[in-house]
């Protein structure tokens, strides 16, 4: 196959056959896909704020329409940006995971309780035309200081059936992280972000599109 052809294997270089064939040598078009979504992840990075000593620490730096762009990811025409995610947790968790601004900022803070966590984006026809299906998707920001936060960081195992939902029967020993399991799945009354949890905003079951 030559470079181009994406959209007609798309099903494919998504895994449909385990990626057989296609990782060594590595698939130029699987290579292309997988610098796509990497540049599309790493936007969730570029436009987190991370100053401390600015009232909008922890939101996004940049609105819908220019964060693809602003962060030089090669297919912002690609996407439209449908969704802000943001997160908070029901647990102390350290900076790297929720940044708030510093105490005397709180006041004038954009928000005490949650941060940008990422966002969900839909393909635009340009984007079908290129990828050969309406993809949707959904990227998370990781961690964003250095991994001295592990030792703070409670990785007590839980039961996973809160994400797991109706496959939990049939892995009843699924664990998870207490303090990933709390970012992700809490909700907070007292913020206008997280009246809903992280995951609840995530859920692909809000965007229906036909291609």
């Amino acid at each position: 196959m030559t470079l181009g052809s994406i959209a007609s294997r798309w099903r494919e270089l998504q895994g449909a056959d385990s990626w057989s064939g296609l990782l060594d040598p590595l698939d130029l078009d699987l290579r292309t896909n997988l610098i796509t979504y990497g540049e599309l992840t790493q936007a969730t990075y570029d436009g987190f704020n991370q100053e401390k000593r600015s009232p909008h620490a922890g939101a996004c730096l940049f609105g819908y329409s220019d964060l693809l762009a602003s962060s030089g990811a090669a297919a912002a025409g690609s996407y439209t940006i449908t969704k802000f995610i943001y997160a908070t947790s029901a647990l102390p968790v350290p900076e790297a995971f929720l940044l708030l601004p510093l105490p005397d900022l709180l006041p004038e803070s954009w928000c005490r309780e949650s941060n940008w966590m990422g966002y969900v984006a839909v393909a635009t026809d340009e984007g079908v035309a290129a990828l050969g299906r309406r993809d949707i998707l959904v990227a998370w920001r990781g961690t964003m200081r250095s991994l001295e936060w592990v030792n703070d960081f409670d990785f007590t195992p839980v039961p996973a059936a809160p994400v797991l939902g109706s496959a939990t029967a049939a892995n009843p020993a699924a664990l998870v992280h207490r303090g990933f399991l709390s970012v992700y799945t809490s909700s907070n009354p007292d913020s206008k972000y997280n009246q809903t949890s992280a995951r609840d905003q995530a859920s692909v079951s809000s965007y229906c599109y036909s291609i």
